[in-house]
């Protein structure tokens, strides 16, 4: 596996979580792009990967988020970080599916983040872990749009 392939596998996770309809690749902030992003989002960027000595498994370690807009009020603030922490929960476990597995476990942090939109949610900064010679199935056949930027 590479490290495409492992990216390639968070994605086909996050899209296949009801609540996500935008993917933002490699810099959360780059939501700010977007006056018409499409909520909930979820997005990953990379932090630093490692190849042990043994060369059997790449380690690729991630942040990955889900980001929901606010209400006028912020009454929905704890059921849109409640949503964040699942919606990540489910990524992270459906990867083992796809020849990817977590080393150690992943912190949950929530927040509020004013991007052009006020919103809130939840990240989590994790290892994941893949052999070089597994073969990941990255399609995704479902019947959802989802925004990929």
């Amino acid at each position: 596996m590479t490290l495409r392939d492992v990216i390639l596998a968070v994605e086909a996770e996050a899209k296949a979580q009801p609540a996500v309809n935008m993917i933002v690749r490699d810099d959360v902030f780059r939501l700010n792009d977007y006056p018409a992003a499409r909520y909930g989002v979820f997005a990953w960027t990379q932090q630093q990967h490692t190849a042990p000595a043994d060369g059997d498994t790449l380690r690729v370690s991630l942040t990955l988020y889900y980001v929901d807009r606010l209400n006028e009020d912020a009454s929905n603030r704890l059921e849109v970080q409640s949503m964040a922490v699942q919606v990540l929960t489910n990524i992270i476990r459906g990867l083992s599916g796809r020849g990817v597995w977590q080393t150690g476990d992943a912190a949950l942090r929530t927040f509020d983040q004013k991007f052009l939109d006020v919103c809130a949610g939840a990240f989590a900064t994790l290892t994941l872990a893949a052999p070089y010679d597994t073969l990941c199935n990255t399609t995704y056949d479902g019947e959802r749009s989802v925004e990929i930027i």
